[in-house]
């Protein structure tokens, strides 16, 4: 059916109507809205919704907390002559008075908008609200009289009758009312403790319509709130998404605006459609790299305007890999590459915008669940006369807000409320929201929900990308150092410090790498369950190693040492629930180190001259004859003889004085050492020192960060170079490798094949072969 856009703009502002936002306090909305009933065309909707005063910005549930229960009921169509009123309206609730606790004198009406219209008494037989004991009554509507919930209990004596005239009005064509208490969370712990679940009670409207002699029911379902600590978002490095599909929660991109056949994330009745002048509308929902109506790449154009969906939608393009993420991206040209973002017109009803059953997790682990969201209307708002943002006379809200409804959304684990997003206000930008959780023992699935907790039409539309389900992991810290020097035959100990938001981290297993191998191996048995000590809001503790002196010969300078960590002896065992610092270990250097000599080496310097290394260095008083062996290494940690030069038999001199040059030219950086000796094999050795005619052979100037089908690196080298490339998951695991040979200057390096990759983070390690190493964390995600 063709509509005119100013008849349409007035619908969009309408879906609005009626469960509307409480303007004193951010809400945290819940609503569950019945099939409409139709006779002689006229509609009505209901709808049961619960706010948390007490966490305005979105938050858990607690003790405690202050909880507005809210029954809404919206009339439209019809006429006004009496077959086609609303009649013997009343709202019937029971709350559960073994873990909530009524608010007294918190009875009251309010708008779709939260402003106030009436207030109620707790009294019965004094107004048209009434709580006894457990039970609540709202008589509503013209010729409705006082309630008393005792006497009426359900029945149709005292209700009364509404019209889509009937004020609150949304644009004079629906009436819209919501009526309010507050209960609050019991805080005993017998009552209601951490980890517990909790029922609201599902209350019900009953109505008639017309001549009907029969009831209509509303047939709301109990909510079911678990009881959670709020710990905001992953405050330590965040692990490997776990949201399979759609390039995993972003959507992915294209050069065609909208993206054809949609999402399998949204489920029914959200319907898709592409972005038009009037579309989507409500209950449909878009994906797209640009959300004007047009193609119209322009986000600044006026208000209203033919470019943007009912003339006020902003216009925007995704967030995914966006340079300032709070701007996020610009809204793609015609014909060009980009991101897309899922763009939701939610209605009355709570219909899930979101919805995957998650699996191959990790039991007794925190994970992050989030999405980065954004409210996409800045003038929908209706006020209570019914006038809309662009009417005369129209009322704005507080702080000169016109835009309307604000999207509310509730993020639930297997049909269970855990967390509410509070109001997202318009402000132009994204924001994101989400919780922490923990699995239980043995859990390693669930079904996470994204649902609508705004009543839609005049706002309630946003965009959301980038949905993720991860880990929050430890950091973890090596001492002595990450190379340390051991004499031959002796026993070192090693240490790191696994510091974590959480102290779930309790077992660990040290493993070591042989030099010259890929392969981890484990040391002893795994370790665990140890006790985290809490340090200034950290949960830390140190696991050490020792070394013994079997593992410290010469064979073994260059062997690796590393930490895993995990919750579980279980999870040890996987290598997808462990963690380890992926980008250090410990490497050894073990030293030949005999019994010292009376000669001191006093100093030890390089130069370069010509291509060619000068070493020279000086000693103290020598009383015997000496030996000095240059030793070269290209990494600093395996060394080879180069020549032997002789000490100068001068015993009579404070200090002496030797040189010695290098003969193979210098390429690049290199390390050198001096071993001063005696015949009967006593030693010394010299500081290492490095040098090379550039002590980088190569600098990475810039790399693709996130990458999607293929990685790109920036390099610039001084000289010729081999660079081998590793790519390893954020929990070590080698993926695939390769290798470049570069040129001297300016080299632009791609690595094809990353197609198949899941979305989330990755380390890469370009070595070349002096040693040099360069190790970048990277995020494979969606967006070229």
């Amino acid at each position: 059916m063709k509509i005119t856009l100013r008849i349409h703009q007035r619908w969009q502002h309408g879906k609005a109507a009626w469960l509307l936002l409480l303007k004193s306090v951010p809400l945290l909305l819940a609503f569950l809205f019945t099939a409409t009933t139709l006779l002689a065309q006229v509609n009505v909707k209901t709808g049961k919704s619960f706010i948390n005063i007490s966490r305005p910005g979105g938050g858990t549930f607690l003790a405690g907390d202050i909880i507005e229960v809210r029954a809404t009921i919206a009339v439209n169509g019809g006429s006004s002559n009496d077959n086609t009123y609303v009649n013997s309206i009343r709202y019937n609730d029971t709350i559960n008075t073994n873990k909530f606790q009524y608010i007294t004198g918190s009875l009251r009406m309010l708008s779709n908008e939260g402003v106030q219209q009436a207030t109620f008494t707790d009294a019965a037989g004094d107004d048209l609200g009434n709580i006894q004991g457990a039970l609540i009554r709202f008589n509503i509507g013209g010729n409705a009289t006082n309630a008393n919930v005792t006497t009426q209990t359900n029945s149709t004596t005292g209700a009364g009758r509404l019209r889509r005239s009937d004020v609150p009005s949304f644009y004079g064509g629906t009436c819209i009312r919501m009526y309010t208490y507050q209960i609050q969370i019991k805080s005993t712990a017998t009552d209601v403790a951490l980890d517990s679940l909790i029922i609201l009670n599902a209350g019900n409207f009953r109505y008639r319509i017309g001549s009907s002699t029969t009831d209509v029911l509303s047939n709301f379902q109990p909510y079911r709130i678990r009881i959670a600590p709020d710990y905001g978002l992953c405050s330590s490095s965040f692990g490997t998404n776990a949201i399979l599909g759609e390039a995993g929660g972003t959507f992915g991109s294209g050069t065609v605006r909208n993206k054809a056949g949609g999402t399998t994330f949204v489920p029914l009745p959200y319907n898709r459609v592409n972005f038009s002048a009037s579309a989507p509308q409500d209950n449909d929902y878009g994906v797209a790299n640009n959300t004007s109506s047009d193609g119209s790449s322009n986000p600044f154009v006026a208000y209203p305007n033919s470019a943007r969906v009912h003339s006020v939608w902003d216009i925007i393009g995704d967030h995914t890999g966006a340079a300032d993420p709070v701007a996020g991206n610009a809204p793609t040209p015609a014909g060009n590459n980009g991101g897309y973002t899922l763009v939701i017109n939610a209605s009355y009803e709570t219909n899930l915008a979101f919805r995957q059953n998650i699996t191959n997790l990790c039991e007794e682990t925190y994970y992050e669940f989030s999405a980065w969201f954004r409210n996409i209307c800045r003038r929908c708002g209706c006020d209570v006369t019914g006038r809309g943002s662009g009417d005369p006379g129209y009322t704005p809200g507080a702080g000169n807000d016109s835009s309307g409804v604000k999207p509310n959304l509730s993020f639930q684990i297997d049909g269970e409320e855990y967390y509410t997003s509070g109001n997202i206000a318009y402000s132009g930008q994204w924001v994101k929201k989400g919780f922490v959780f923990k699995t239980k023992p043995g859990q390693t699935s669930f079904t996470v929900t994204i649902r609508n907790n705004a009543p839609g039409g005049g706002g309630n539309d946003w965009a959301i990308d980038d949905i993720a389900v991860a880990t929050c992991l430890p950091n973890m810290s090596y001492s002595p150092s990450l190379t340390p020097n051991i004499c031959v035959g002796n026993p070192i100990t090693i240490y790191d410090t696994v510091r974590s938001y959480f102290d779930n981290y309790r077992y660990y297993q040290w493993q070591y790498m042989a030099d010259g191998t890929s392969t981890w191996t484990n040391i002893g048995s795994p370790v665990g369950p140890v006790t985290p000590v809490n340090n200034a809001g950290t949960w830390e503790y140190v696991a050490q190693h020792t070394i013994p002196p079997a593992s410290t010969t010469t064979a073994n300078s260059g062997d690796r040492y590393r930490l895993v960590v995990a919750t579980s002896t279980t999870n040890l065992l996987n290598d997808a629930c462990r963690s380890t610092d992926i980008i250090n270990a410990v490497t050894l250097n073990v030293l030949t180190c005999t019994p010292t000599l009376g000669t001191n080496l006093l100093s030890f310097n390089a130069t370069l001259q010509s291509d060619h290394v000068l070493l020279n260095w000086t000693t103290s008083r020598e009383a015997e004859l000496l030996y000095f062996d240059i030793e070269r290494s290209a990494n600093g940690i395996h060394f080879e003889k180069v020549s032997t030069v002789n000490s100068a038999s001068q015993y009579a001199r404070e200090q002496n004085e030797y040189r010695f040059t290098d003969n193979q030219p210098n390429s690049g950086k290199m390390f050198y050492r001096v071993r001063m000796y005696n015949q009967a094999g006593k030693t010394t050795y010299s500081k290492i020192i490095s040098l090379g005619r550039n002590e980088s052979q190569f600098t990475v100037n810039a790399v693709m960060n996130p990458f999607n089908q293929e990685m790109r690196f920036d390099i610039t080298a001084t000289q010729k170079e081999t660079i081998t490339v590793e790519l390893t998951d954020y929990y070590g695991k080698k993926i695939k490798q390769t290798s470049f040979d570069i040129q001297v200057g300016n080299n632009i390096l791609k690595w094809n094949g990353m197609n198949n990759l899941p979305y989330g983070m990755y380390i890469v390690r370009l070595t070349g072969k002096s040693g040099k190493t360069s190790t970048h964390k990277l995020v494979k995600s969606a967006r070229p």
